[in-house]
């Protein structure tokens, strides 16, 4: 692991940290279910649980996309990458 002695780098690792983090929180609430739908959604594969567990409710899902820390990692990783935001 390389170690950086940069401290003007400590921010904005901070930040990201913070989107991280808080996108964890809200997504591990929604458990395996949620988070394969977004793994679907976003990078074409996740697809359904396996039995027994039931897959997301489309409304849930929805919510779950449309939350704040979801779209904040979503645009985080599209920036990141040089994706487009679409």
């Amino acid at each position: 692991m390389a170690v950086h002695k940069d401290a003007s780098l400590l921010p904005e690792a901070q930040r990201l940290q913070g989107i991280v983090a808080r996108a964890d929180f809200t997504i591990a609430k929604v458990g395996i279910s949620g988070t394969k739908a977004l793994m679907e959604k976003l990078y074409g594969y996740g697809g359904l649980p396996r039995k027994p567990l039931p897959p997301i409710e489309p409304e849930a899902f929805e919510a779950l996309w449309a939350h704040p820390h979801v779209q904040d990692i979503v645009k985080s990783e599209r920036e990141l990458s040089g994706k487009s935001a679409s």
